[in-house]
Parts: structure tokens; C-alpha cells; sequence
């Protein structure tokens, strides 16, 4: 080689790695990644895909492949080859196995077995309606549902979409229509930009981020619907109107068309408490058990930060490997004193002890909130067996009114096989009333407890052309509409739809209850809207859960019997007080002035 070309090839050569090193230093820069660490890990994707930004920390390239979680052959140098075994959505339980499980191990079992996956209990209670099961409490998954009964085309028709199993086909920003996607339901995040990226269908630049940032907006796509639990926190109510309500911010149209009116939010989150701040991970994602009912699957309770007592407190240091994690992820102090729940000593990594002092701090936005104790009426025996929400749910959605019918000359949408079918389930509900729910008893483990109820279904079934059945059943219901200040004595001692009666006049005159309902009498002989008889013993089988039921007859009479001094003392007088701290003394100190119900 002549000295010409000598020179040249050195000044090229000089030049090729200007070039290189300029062109990581811009990107080391103006991106998240280091993609220098990806070419040593032999990955041909970024050969391709140049650099793009939007990673979380814990899942940087940096700190792993692409191939990690989307699969694929990052050694091959063609796009046919490298994309043929490549997942565009990881996450998807029909894929977590190979993707996010290969880090997070055993977290696919734990979610397949989860009730957000399985939706055990709502296909055990419409069997039930439907007559093709005879058990609530059978263990049932989606995902082996067929299509061959009444029921089973009822699910696949109305509620099948409301599972995390529902495979997402494109990484979509979360939004209200969002259903399934497995992991990605409620770890894939967005950045404002990456929106706006995706919105223009330019997929090179952004990549969504996968965290712990879980926002109420993650939750909302199902929660929104059958107990509205996501819409009652923030403090609306589903009306029937059909026409948008423009420009009046007491009503609030969903990319659903569904309209909501304006009611009183959940105190947690005036506080600013996300979905999350209670529900850990455990009861999100599963524990690997499989239960019949949600209930059975939430082991949060009021108590756990509302402590009556002493709680115990352990260091970073005492902590699981996967608290640890947690703990780091969410760029916590380590120095805090975390409380572990009295009865099932589980940690609660957001709710720390300093001195005598307890706090919250919320997993998003990490507020710290003082934890007020129970108030001293709280604290009463007399109502030792009445849970939190029931005097502190302050409205429960209720419909009273549901048409089900079978149309087999119109066409239907399969939720599971997403596909067109002849034959569509028609449902026509009325009466939306955003109240107070009715409480009734609760059975479990030999003890009871009273709480909050709402019609699961007050509903006239059409399976076919020939018969319509009558079917009212209450559900056990957590509202998330808690109230700082709980329900005075009338409130729920004077209160006809508490006691199960339905809406209507109770009055108490000369010692004696009568009722006069506000809505006519259903085929079962009860009112429209009620769950039980007034001062009769309840109706079998009224239920959605065997261990629930109306007040006993027993149990209305003590009810109304203390509602009955309420129709003349006054609720903040001493002598409701002295029937608080010992009702049984206090009722022998009665004068012969005071009439009681002689029921």
C-alpha cells in the first residue's frame, strides 16, 4: 500500500471512530440506555431498533436482553429469522411462563390461580341462577369455560372480558376500555411522550415502562363495572341517561358511553390512597391458592392501619429477599420501623411506626399520612360483631330492577373467542339508586358479623321462549365509599332498607312497628327492592354466599327494640350513651313513660 493510501485509510480510520464514539456519547446522553452493554451481550436488536427511551431502572437493556422478555433469536442478522419466535406483548399468561417468570419465579401460578384470573365466583353464582350448579362456593376458571350451556353463553356473551387472562394483542396505553393483558395490566406504563409516539404509530423512539407504578387507572377497565368499585371511590354513580350531559361537571360520560353522576368519594382517596396503598401484592397477583369468592381472597381489613392496640414493627433487615426488593424498587427508607399486621403478621411495607406515631406512605406519590385510631363508639362491645364498613360505608350501588333474555336471532359477541356468534343476551336494568346498603350476617369460622349487602340480582331470567324465572339474590358487598364519620343509631336502627325491608315507611306508634312498602310485591311475595320479610323469618336460599343471610327474626326485634327509645330520645342525649357503654342496664332504669316494642 503506497503512503497516498496509507494516509487515506488512516484518515478514514480516524474518522469511523470519531464517528462512534460521538455518536454513544449523544446517545448516552439523550437515552436511558446504555447500549454499549447490549452489544457486549451479543443482542442484534439494536442493530435495528435504534436507541429508544422509556425503560424503567429494573428493566433497563442494560441490565437485561430484549430477548428477555420478547423472546426471539438475537443472534440472527435477519429480520425473519430474529422475529420467528418473537412475543410482541410479553406478559400475557399465555405467555408469562417464558417471559416474566423466568425472573419473577412462580409469579404465572400465582396469577392463574388469582381471582382477577379465574373469576371463579361469578361463574358459580350465574350457574347457580342459571340451574346448571347447585354450588356457590364450586372452584371454576374462565379459561375452561365452554360454550355449551345457557350459563356458559351468558359469560362468554356479558363478563368474559373482565379477567387478566384476556390476551392483549398490542402494548397499548392503559385506558379506560383496557381489559387482560396479564402482567401488562398493571406494570406497563407510558410516558407523555410515548403517548403521543404511539398515538402517531411511531414505535422506534418510546418503549412503555414496566414498574411498580400502579395507578387506580390501571384498575379501572374492570372495576368499573359489576360493583362499580372503581367509579364509588372516586365518587360517582352509574346513571341510566343516555344522552351526554354536556358541560356539567356533576355528571361524567366514560369512553364507554356509560353516564355518571357526582356523588361523595371514598375518604382514602380524598387523602390521595391509590388502589394499591391497600391491596398488596398478594392480593393483586394471587397467593398460588385458588378461592371461591373474592372475599375469601382479600385478607386486608381497617384494623390493619386503624390499629386498636400495640402493633409490632421489623426492620429492613428482618424482611423477605422479595420485601427487600420491594423495599429498594420503591427507593424507600431502609432506617423505617415497617408494622406487621397483628393477626396474620403480614408485613405492610407502607405503613411505618415512628415513636408513637404511625404512618402511611403511599406506594405513587409517597405522601406520608397520620393514622387516626378508632373512634371510642367503635371501641363499644355492643357492636363487637359489626364490621368497619358498616357504619362507615356512606352509599353502595344498587339496581333492583334487571330483565335477562335470550334474542337467538341476533348476533352476539363471543368475549373469549373474540368472534361474531348468532345469539345475543339482552339485559335491560332500571332503578340505579346510590344508597345506603342494606346489612345482614355474615357466618364464618363460628362467629358473626354484620355487614354491608346490595342486591347481587333482583332479576326476571328468560332462558328461552316459554318461562321466565324470578330470582333475588343480595351479595356481600364492599363498597369503597367510606365515610370519616360513621352512621348515627337511626341511621341504622330506624332504617327499613338496613333491616332488609326495602324502601318505605317503618313507624313505631302506641309499641307497635308497622311497615308499608314503597314498591309493589314480587312474585316471592317480598317488596321489589327488599331481602327479607318485615318480622319474619328469612326466605331460604336469598343469597349469593351460603354463609350470608337477612337478619333473623330474633335479631329484628333487638334491632328495632333499640330503634324504638330512638323515636323519642335523642341520639346525642346521656341516656344513648349510657345504652352504648351497658344497653341492658339502662333499659331496666326505664321510666314507665318509656313504651318499647312489643314485637
Amino acid at each position: 500500500m503506497g503512503k497516498t493510501n496509507q494516509f487515506r485509510f488512516i484518515v478514514l480510520l480516524l474518522l469511523i471512530t470519531l464517528m462512534y464514539v460521538l455518536f454513544h456519547l449523544f446517545n448516552k446522553k439523550n437515552s436511558s440506555t446504555n447500549y454499549t452493554k447490549l452489544i457486549n451481550k451479543k443482542s442484534s436488536c439494536i442493530s435495528c431498533h435504534t436507541p429508544i427511551q422509556g425503560f424503567s431502572d429494573a428493566h433497563s437493556p442494560d441490565k437485561t436482553t430484549c430477548i428477555s422478555c420478547h423472546l426471539g433469536d438475537a443472534a440472527s442478522s435477519t429480520k425473519e429469522q430474529a422475529h420467528k419466535t418473537m412475543v410482541s406483548v410479553p406478559g400475557n399468561l399465555s405467555n408469562a411462563s417464558k417471559t416474566c417468570a423466568k425472573c419473577h419465579l412462580g409469579i404465572d401460578t400465582r396469577v392463574k390461580n388469582s381471582m382477577m384470573n379465574t373469576m371463579s365466583g361469578i361463574i358459580s353464582v350465574d350457574k347457580y341462577v342459571f340451574g346448571e350448579n347447585d354450588n356457590l362456593d364450586s372452584l371454576f376458571t374462565i379459561h375452561h369455560l365452554k360454550n355449551n350451556t345457557s350459563a356458559e353463553k351468558h359469560l362468554r356473551n356479558k363478563c368474559a372480558s373482565c379477567h387478566i387472562g384476556n390476551e392483549k394483542a398490542h402494548p397499548n396505553p392503559i385506558s379506560q376500555l383496557s381489559r387482560g393483558g396479564g402482567c401488562t395490566a398493571c406494570h406497563l406504563n407510558y410516558s407523555d411522550d410515548g403517548k403521543v409516539a404511539h398515538q402517531q404509530k411511531d414505535f422506534t423512539k418510546y418503549h412503555p415502562s414496566l414498574s411498580l407504578k400502579i395507578t387506580d387507572n390501571h384498575c379501572f377497565g374492570c372495576h368499573s363495572r359489576s360493583g362499580r368499585i372503581a367509579t364509588n371511590y372516586l365518587g360517582w354513580h352509574e346513571t341510566v341517561f343516555k344522552d351526554t350531559l354536556q358541560n356539567n361537571p356533576n355528571y361524567w360520560t366514560l369512553d364507554d358511553r356509560r353516564i355518571f353522576e357526582k356523588k361523595q368519594a371514598d375518604i382514602h382517596h380524598t387523602k390521595g390512597l391509590s388502589c394499591i396503598d391497600c391491596h398488596d401484592a398478594n392480593e393483586v397477583m394471587g397467593d398460588g391458592n385458588l378461592y371461591a369468592h373474592q372475599e375469601d381472597a382479600v385478607t386486608v381489613q381497617c384494623i390493619d392501619c386503624h390499629f386498636l392496640s400495640e402493633v409490632k414493627t421489623v426492620g429492613f433487615s428482618e424482611l423477605s429477599a422479595s420485601e427487600q426488593r420491594i423495599v429498594r424498587l420503591r427507593k424507600m427508607d431502609k432506617n423505617h420501623q415497617f408494622v406487621t399486621v397483628n393477626e396474620s403478621k403480614k408485613v405492610l411495607l407502607n405503613v411505618i411506626k415512628e415513636n408513637n406515631t404511625a404512618f402511611l406512605i403511599t406506594k405513587n406519590t409517597h405522601q406520608k399520612i397520620p393514622l387516626s385510631k378508632p373512634a371510642k363508639n367503635c371501641t363499644k362491645s355492643v357492636h363487637k360483631n359489626v364490621s368497619c364498613s358498616t357504619c362507615h360505608t356512606n352509599w353502595a350501588p344498587q339496581c333492583i330492577s334487571c330483565h335477562t333474555s335470550f334474542d337467538a336471532n341476533e348476533d352476539g359477541y363471543d368475549l373469549l373467542s373474540k368472534k361474531w356468534k348468532m345469539g345475543n343476551w339482552l339485559e335491560k336494568g332500571s332503578d340505579y339508586l346510590a344508597e345506603y346498603p342494606t346489612l345482614g350476617v355474615q357466618e364464618k369460622n363460628g362467629k358473626k358479623t354484620i355487614k354491608t349487602f346490595a342486591p347481587g340480582m333482583i332479576m326476571h331470567l328468560k332462558k328461552d321462549n316459554k318461562n321466565t324465572n324470578f330470582h333475588r339474590l343480595f351479595a356481600p358487598v364492599s363498597a369503597h365509599t367510606i365515610s370519616s364519620k360513621g352512621k348515627t343509631c337511626t341511621e341504622c336502627h330506624n332504617n327499613p332498607v338496613v333491616l332488609g325491608y326495602g324502601r318505605g315507611d317503618l313507624r313505631f306508634e302506641k309499641g307497635d312497628w308497622s311497615f308499608t312498602p314503597k314498591y309493589p310485591l314480587e312474585k316471592d311475595g317480598l317488596p321489589k327492592d327488599a331481602w327479607g320479610a318485615f318480622f319474619k323469618e328469612p326466605i331460604a336460599a336469598i343469597a349469593t354466599r351460603k354463609n350470608t343471610r337477612p337478619f333473623s327474626l330474633k335479631e329484628q326485634r333487638k334491632i328495632l327494640e333499640v330503634g324504638s327509645c330512638f323515636t323519642c330520645h335523642k341520639e346525642t342525649s346521656s341516656i344513648a350513651n349510657a345504652m352504648l357503654s351497658n344497653y341492658k342496664e339502662t333499659l331496666k332504669k326505664r321510666s314507665v313513660q318509656c313504651v318499647i316494642s312489643s314485637y
